[in-house]
């Protein structure tokens, strides 16, 4: 009876230790996300670190699936690049046509105001369609996909480079003419950069942003989704845009663009 009573305790303690060892295995899952600089969604810096609207929500919902987080901020072009080499589980304001394969959001939590931005000085005074920069400078970001009409107009001179910055300063020193780039960062920066440059009203377009997870992590995706839904419908997510930036969040989803402020 003793041995009996010895191998079940011993049986059950073995069922306890594989149990904690799943559940740390399901505790120690990294998911590796990258990003493109973009605040004041997600944003990197020596004294927050990685922190935005969108780096909370990430943080809050992956992490009560069980999931550690670890991010990585680079260009476009390197968590593009970062993805191939399969060095990232995730990416953020990604895009279907350059990972096809990958597994995107449905539900968007940010959108991309894009606006056309010229030297302080240009004749311009608003925006009134793009046969206006017939012949101009266009500053365009490798990698990144513009509206549709930005990106299928030819007629032009288009001045490709790597980061968005780079292009504010040349269009700021006068080395081209416009870019079209988000209402809300450019105009964050322009003040911190003191850059001589001003914003074409009305906006040119807004592009809700997706982001992008390795094929096999769908159902962390499909759970994503249904738990910003929930923010959505709660009234949080408008909460969160009013606080953080004093734009709608519901009215920017409408692209009700008179009611955002």
């Amino acid at each position: 009876m003793r041995c009996i009573h010895i191998d079940f305790i011993v049986r059950n303690l073995l069922l306890i230790l594989l149990a904690f060892l799943a559940l740390s295995s399901r505790a120690q899952q990294t998911l590796r996300v990258c990003y493109d600089n973009w605040p004041p969604y997600a944003a990197y810096d020596n004294k927050s670190g990685h922190s935005g609207i969108t780096i909370d929500l990430i943080r809050e919902i992956y992490g009560a699936m069980g999931l550690a987080l670890n991010f990585q901020s680079g260009t476009q072009t390197r968590c593009l690049q970062a993805a191939h080499e399969g060095k990232i589980d995730a990416m953020l304001f990604a895009d279907k046509e350059t990972l096809p394969t990958w597994k995107f959001t449905t539900t968007p939590t940010e959108y991309w105001l894009v606006a056309a931005w010229v030297q302080e000085g240009s004749m311009l005074k608003r925006f009134d369609g793009l046969d206006q920069f017939a012949q101009a400078r266009v500053g365009i970001v490798k990698n990144y996909v513009y509206p549709q009409q930005v990106g299928q107009y030819q007629n032009w001179e288009t001045v490709e480079m790597t980061d968005p910055m780079d292009g504010l300063r040349q269009l700021s020193a006068k080395r081209i003419d416009v870019m079209f780039d988000d209402l809300i960062w450019v105009e964050r920066v322009r003040k911190e950069q003191q850059l001589i440059i001003r914003l074409l009203e009305p906006i040119v377009e807004v592009m809700p942003q997706f982001h992008a997870v390795r094929p096999e992590l769908a159902a962390k995706v499909a759970e994503f989704d249904r738990e910003v839904q929930r923010r959505i419908k709660s009234g949080e997510m408008e909460k969160r845009y009013r606080s953080a930036i004093g734009l709608s969040f519901d009215a920017i989803r409408r692209n009700d663009l008179k009611n955002v402020r």
